[in-house]
């Protein structure tokens, strides 16, 4: 098993490291030396300040990142729970004075021209969480003192900051989205080897939470101290079954029954979470078909729809390369089903997994999305999920990490139907 095989040590080296690795990454993340990242969080406002730089502030707190250092201020009141920041810490005792650090710290950096805050011009509802009275305070105070100091100054928004440090992955973060792969692909092909025609979806989906609720042993020795479902509860896994398979992707398991001749498809996905902070989500789909009497392998037309959307895949997992945006994959796999005669389906190709099963990042998505216009990131992983949308149609979900040469899967590709 995958899990045999893995680094139980590998917990313990980045919990050592973790810090001065994340300062690094930050500062990377910055275009040029003329650049400065700010991020504003109040009572735990800004995820992205919780998560690279402290959640231990309820006061107004601002970061200041540049490629020189990267400044912390923050509130007398929290000043004792900020201890080992390992930058510039400033304090502050008055909601007057932390306009004047901000001003004073950008003087200090030499008036860098290029601010970036975190709102989305992508339309990316995950990184767009400034709020816009926020960033009116920032904009208005940062403008005002640029002018009058005969600088000028241009804003941008973050979200290609927060996409590359989201989307691209440490060897040790792989390494755990891996586990975290191989963990939901587990659960699914158990609950395949179990289920039996006449059952319902609901009956498969209660299947999946019996499963799920088996730890195994191995979680410990990994730093693993709970794992969560990948998304609500309620809805995960999706089953879709025979005449099911024609509805929107996210649907709710039904009473429908699995009987013979049905091809059926699971979309489930766990989140593992380590005694060190961090998380790492999964999310697959798997196909299936149900024999009929003297059936030994499925029908012709069975067995077309699924080598299309396998085709379709191994496709796009060839084409992902960091110089590869998404809509080109989402192109690439799209028309692929289509030019085999198959209808369009109403939902992007893929999207990126890390901490959640849908994180920020470049959408895998027609050239109409502009997350689908971000370039995919080397060691980024991302879904690729085409749909032939029809009934006793199909679905598959990889889980794909990005090299420079292109794409390989976190788990076992499927190559064969799961027959019932």
């Amino acid at each position: 098993m995958f899990y045999e095989k893995f680094d139980k040590k590998l917990h313990e080296i980045v919990q050592e490291k973790g810090h001065s690795r994340i300062i690094k990454r930050l500062k990377e993340a910055l275009p040029d030396d003329n650049s400065v990242w700010i991020m504003y969080s109040s009572e735990n406002s800004d995820p992205y300040f919780g998560k690279f730089i402290t959640k231990k502030t309820t006061a107004p707190a601002v970061s200041l990142v540049s490629k020189e250092t990267i400044a912390l201020l923050v509130h007398g009141l929290d000043a004792d729970n900020i201890k080992n920041f390992g930058n510039s810490t400033i304090i502050y005792n008055k909601s007057s004075e932390i306009s004047t650090e901000i001003k004073t710290f950008l003087r200090h950096l030499g008036f860098p021209s290029n601010i970036y805050l975190n709102y989305s011009d992508v339309m990316d509802t995950a990184t767009d969480v400034l709020g816009h009275g926020t960033y009116q305070f920032l904009y208005n105070l940062i403008k005002e003192f640029y002018e009058k100091n005969g600088k000028n100054v241009y804003f941008h928004s973050a979200d290609f900051i927060i996409c590359t440090l989201m989307d691209k992955k440490s060897e040790e973060d792989i390494k755990y989205m891996k586990l975290s792969a191989n963990r939901g692909l587990q659960i699914i092909e158990d609950v395949f080897k179990e289920i039996k025609p006449g059952v319902t979806e609901k009956e498969i989906f209660n299947i999946f939470h019996e499963k799920f609720n088996k730890k195994p042993d191995y979680f410990k020795s990994y730093g693993i101290v709970k794992e969560e479902f990948a998304w609500d509860k309620a809805g995960c896994p999706i089953v879709l079954v025979g005449s099911n398979l024609a509805k929107g992707g996210h649907s709710l398991p039904s009473e429908r029954t699995l009987n013979p001749g049905d091809t059926i498809y699971f979309d489930f996905g766990v989140k593992l979470c380590l005694d060190d902070g961090r998380k790492y989500s999964s999310d697959l789909q798997r196909m299936g078909y149900v024999l009929k009497d003297g059936e030994t392998h499925a029908p012709d037309n069975v067995q077309r729809v699924f080598d299309t959307l396998v085709e379709a895949i191994s496709l796009g997992i060839e084409n992902c390369n960091p110089q590869k945006r998404g809509y080109e994959i989402d192109s690439i796999v799209r028309n692929y089903i289509i030019n085999k005669g198959y209808p369009n389906y109403n939902h992007s190709t893929g999207h990126p997994v890390g901490e959640m099963a849908h994180s920020p990042g470049t959408s895998i998505a027609p050239e109409s999305s502009k997350r689908s216009h971000l370039f995919l990131q080397e060691n980024g992983v991302y879904t690729i999920e085409p749909r032939i949308q029809m009934e006793n149609g199909g679905s598959i979900e990889e889980m794909v990490v990005v090299g420079k040469s292109g794409g390989q899967t976190l788990c076992k590709q499927q190559k064969s139907l799961y027959l019932i």
